[in-house]
């Protein structure tokens, strides 16, 4: 095999690791068969996730057909089972692993630490959208369920009444019906307890998610790029049709995987919203986004961004440079939101500003002093720049992974997995950046 093949590299990556160390299990064997060394199978897997292969028969007949592999693997071919029990067992591990590949490349001076970009994708789950569940249909499915089994067990009931003392089993249709009726008000609970309206009945965590054009149950990815070498310092996947709530989540598990704060961040205004834009000042992570809350600009007149809140004072101003009266604070959504009011007679910029009846009130969040800072942020060149290269940084990585990949979609169930396999993906991605370090310079990784 040549000197700067892949798989040299993959051997090393992985012979560097000390995988009981990252959760990977570790089996003894004291009778039978000796089990497959854990490296051996992990090498087998980051060979198939580089080479596009992410599925264990397509692994299973790899280790037979590819000679790389077969050099790699040393001639051994596990079965599909031993590859899948593998990643069912080490989960945890392989999403550890990318954490890893994350420090490797802070190590190697591949993540500058001064700007990177977050964003998520949506990928369809294994699970075809037209065998979901709509609310609305279950309810009725399990109406009439209710009503058929009543009178099944009914029937059953006379028949034991009528002399018949031997025992009997339930028929298999019953059986069948029971156990379609106990599905049915598990999505029902599932539906209310997420509050939305369609289920999945062999992917229950799942969500309709708009992907391509169309709704199907899918998974929402989320990933943050560094920009220097493009090396991927956080992925994860979640359940949430929007991404309002994922930014200070995504930023923290960047700040964890690379030990450092990132100069700044730039997202698109998904995730501008006001409590995850406060969130993230106050834990000095530094953002760059098109905040959701304060109102859209109007063409004319004054929207609520065009009024100025003094925190440190607790006043608010309005474009006729007037203060406001404070007329106390009511809650909504879980906060204490404050209402000021204006009272000015005759004022010149009334038609601008207040409504048909003449009233004007303006609402401060715990989160509006933060959201006006980075507006007024937004207003500096610099800062429209680094927005500017939001695109080439995040979207460049997830194309590369649509397009130069081909995954388009999950090829496991459960949130549990997909998680792993998002991890995977993007540790794939860090590992070819880092492969090429190695070939060029032969760094010493580990």
């Amino acid at each position: 095999m040549p000197q700067d093949h892949p798989v040299r590299f993959i051997r090393e990556f992985v012979d560097g690791q000390d995988l009981a160390r990252l959760g990977f299990a570790m089996p003894i064997s004291n009778e039978g068969r000796p089990a497959y060394a854990p490296a051996l199978l992990l090498k087998i897997w980051l060979y198939g996730y580089h080479h596009r292969l992410r599925t264990t028969r397509k692994l299973e007949a790899a280790c037979r057909d590819h000679l790389s592999l077969v050099w790699l693997s040393g001639m051994i071919a596990p079965d599909h089972n031993s590859l899948w029990r593998f990643w069912r067992d080490n989960q945890q591990a392989l999403r550890q692993l990318f954490k890893q590949s994350v420090q490797l490349a802070v190590k190697a001076g591949l993540v500058g630490l001064a700007l990177q970009a977050v964003d998520g994708t949506k990928l369809q789950a294994v699970a075809s959208p037209h065998s979901g569940w709509s609310k609305t249909r279950m309810a009725k499915l399990l109406a009439a369920l209710e009503a058929e089994l009543d009178e099944t067990e009914q029937g059953l009931e006379q028949e034991g009444a009528g002399g018949q003392t031997e025992s009997y089993r339930l028929p298999e249709k019953l059986q069948e019906r029971q156990a379609l009726r106990a599905a049915v008000k598990a999505g029902l609970d599932q539906l209310t307890e997420d509050e939305r309206k369609h289920y999945h009945p062999k992917e229950p965590e799942a969500r309709r998610m708009k992907c391509g054009g169309q709704q199907p149950f899918a998974y929402n990815a989320q990933a943050v790029v560094d920009q220097s070498h493009g090396i991927v310092v956080a992925a994860e996947v979640t359940v949430e049709e929007s991404d309002s709530r994922q930014l200070v989540p995504m930023l923290e598990q960047a700040r964890e995987n690379t030990g450092a704060n990132t100069a700044v961040t730039v997202a698109d205004g998904n995730y501008g919203s006001g409590s995850q834009i406060a969130e993230a000042a106050a834990k000095n992570l530094a953002v760059v986004a098109h905040p959701m809350d304060g109102g859209s600009h109007k063409a004319e007149g004054y929207s609520a961004r065009d009024f100025h809140y003094d925190a440190a004072s607790g006043t608010v101003t309005c474009p006729q440079n007037q203060p406001l009266d404070f007329s106390g604070e009511t809650e909504q959504k879980g906060q204490l939101v404050g209402r000021y009011r204006c009272h000015v007679k005759n004022c010149p910029a009334a038609a601008l500003c207040k409504d048909k009846k003449g009233r004007r009130v303006i609402e401060i969040w715990p989160h509006t002093a933060a959201v006006q800072a980075l507006r007024e942020r937004l207003k500096q060149p610099e800062v429209q720049d680094q927005l500017a290269k939001r695109g080439q940084i995040i979207e460049k990585h997830f194309g590369h992974i649509k397009q130069h990949d081909g995954f388009r979609r999950w090829t496991v169930r459960g949130a549990e997995n997909v998680r792993t396999q998002w991890a995977m993906i993007n540790l794939t991605m860090n590992l070819r950046v880092l492969a090429k370090l190695w070939k060029t310079q032969r760094t010493d990784l580990n």
